[in-house]
């Protein structure tokens, strides 16, 4: 069990050691920085290991689910950063219904099945949530400088009023048609039907990517964008195009961008056009709690 020590406030290590504990005990918890995931988590699966756990928030999940991909090690994912979409939708809400997943190590009994579900690709990065361009990386940039001194919600409250004042749109060409928008964004799953409803999914194991683009080319296009986003009316404003596909090219419109910031689960990264985004249909092993459906029980694979 890995855990981002700065998740959680930076009381992450002490909670999640006393849930396992209380769950039965056995598993290894231990502090990793988010720079030593990678090595981390190869000396885990080269060691043998049952499952690997991280706890943290989404970025943090999303940059390990990579390795495991068409593995048979699972994932166990434990709700320890700030919005924890992914784990909330495997039903995973809490510290202690992650440790009850995998119970004692000494007698291997746990709760958990393991379950395979799809992730999106970008690059060679995989994202178990969403991506994307446009406006959302450069919010992510603004908030963390602020977020030192304000806190992470106030941080993300000043950096949206920033970029509602400066903000610019985007020329992108989106699988062959040029578009003038705010943000692409790019959804493993199928999200819900309002044009703003990208939080949550009703299901991890389809086939098809969840594409909207918030228009920039329209009269107005900022402050209608503005009213539909406090209002919950983009269908009426018509700032949002959406549609589903199991692949989407995205290219910048000016040749001159060499490199293009996207927001992958959370976590800004510097990507270099054109953009192939793809699914890859169950293919990550999750402990997740039993819900009736195919699944083979926790353990050694």
């Amino acid at each position: 069990m890995l855990v981002n020590p700065g998740a959680g406030g930076g009381g992450a290590l002490d909670s999640v050691g006393e849930a396992f504990a209380a769950a039965g005990g056995g598993h290894r918890v231990e502090a990793c920085p988010p720079d030593e995931l990678d090595a981390r988590v190869a000396g885990a699966l080269a060691a043998g290991v049952g499952f690997v756990g991280i706890a943290g928030g989404d970025g943090t999940v999303g940059s390990v689910a990579g390795a495991l991909v068409d593995g048979e090690v699972p994932l166990l994912v434990v709700p320890a950063g700030t919005r924890n979409h992914f784990a909330h939708d495997l039903g995973v809400d809490t510290l202690e219904a992650a440790a009850a997943l995998v119970g004692d190590s000494a007698s291997g009994a746990g709760g958990g099945v393991v379950r395979t579900v799809t992730v999106g690709q970008v690059a060679d990065r995989t994202f178990v949530n969403n991506a994307s361009l446009g406006l959302y990386p450069v919010l992510v940039r603004h908030r963390e400088r602020h977020e030192s001194r304000l806190g992470k919600r106030r941080a993300t409250v000043r950096a949206a009023a920033e970029i509602a004042r400066r903000g610019r749109p985007l020329r992108v060409v989106v699988d062959g048609r040029t578009r003038r928008a705010w943000a692409v964004f790019v959804g493993n799953g199928r999200y819900g039907d309002g044009p703003f409803a990208v939080t949550s999914r009703g299901a991890l194991d389809g086939d098809e990517l969840d594409v909207r683009v918030l228009r920039a080319d329209r009269r107005w296009s900022r402050p209608r964008l503005v009213g539909a986003l406090l209002v919950a009316a983009g269908e009426r404003a018509q700032v949002v195009d959406a549609w589903r596909a199991s692949e989407v090219s995205i290219e910048l419109a000016e040749s001159s961008v060499r490199r293009v910031p996207v927001a992958v689960d959370g976590e800004v990264v510097e990507l270099e056009p054109p953009l192939r985004f793809t699914v890859r249909t169950r293919c990550l092993p999750v402990l997740a709690p039993a819900t009736g459906e195919a699944a083979r029980p926790a353990g050694r694979p």
